[in-house]
């Protein structure tokens, strides 16, 4: 159990016995969690609150953030840098990053085919968020080209032009105003 965990389950504790004023400033001290020094045990518990908060292990930039301790607290507390602390400490397995590029090329062959884009900026605009836009797919697949892009992928062109019926007829009008008589030399 971690101390906000405590301090919640004491902070419900009080409230159920009617202690509300002692509940409150419990309450105001769990959002100032964690204090100024930041023991061993402090900060393995703000790690944990923190796993605990968002499902997952906080990487180096999440120490800039309230609530973890910053980068030098480590380095003197424990004479390793934060990422070699996080490694021993909370190891987690990395993706490759060429999964990570199929994956997301994956991800944007499902949203092309779904929203049938006629253009590049169309599929950007139109795309759902949090997916790739078309430019990152493409360098992923070692191209900077829209229309490559779909070829590699083997994925179908969709146009929003209508295909006439019959082909268009053309009209020719001729209007002059050039005066033959003038070009006529008299003898």
């Amino acid at each position: 159990m971690t101390r906000k965990q405590a301090l919640s389950a004491a902070i419900e504790a009080l409230n159920t016995a009617g202690q509300h004023d002692a509940a409150e400033i419990l309450h105001t001290l769990s959002g100032e969690l964690p204090f100024f020094s930041w023991s061993e045990d402090a900060i393995y518990d703000a790690v944990e609150q923190f796993i605990l908060d968002h499902g997952r292990v906080p990487t180096t930039t999440d120490f800039k953030k309230r609530g973890l301790p910053p980068h030098t607290v480590i380095k003197r507390r424990f004479a390793i840098t934060l990422q070699e602390w996080l490694e021993q400490h909370y190891p987690t397995e990395k993706t490759p990053l060429d999964e990570l590029h199929a994956k997301a090329t994956e991800d944007f062959v499902k949203e092309y085919l779904r929203i049938q884009p006629t253009s590049a900026e169309d599929y950007n605009a139109r795309r759902a968020h949090p997916s790739r836009g078309w430019f990152a797919i493409a360098k992923y697949n070692h191209t900077r080209r829209w229309r490559i892009l779909l070829e590699k992928l083997d994925l179908p062109v969709y146009n929003n032009r209508i295909a006439p019926d019959s082909p268009p007829q053309l009209k020719v009008r001729i209007i002059s105003d050039y005066n033959f008589e003038d070009e006529n030399p008299s003898d």
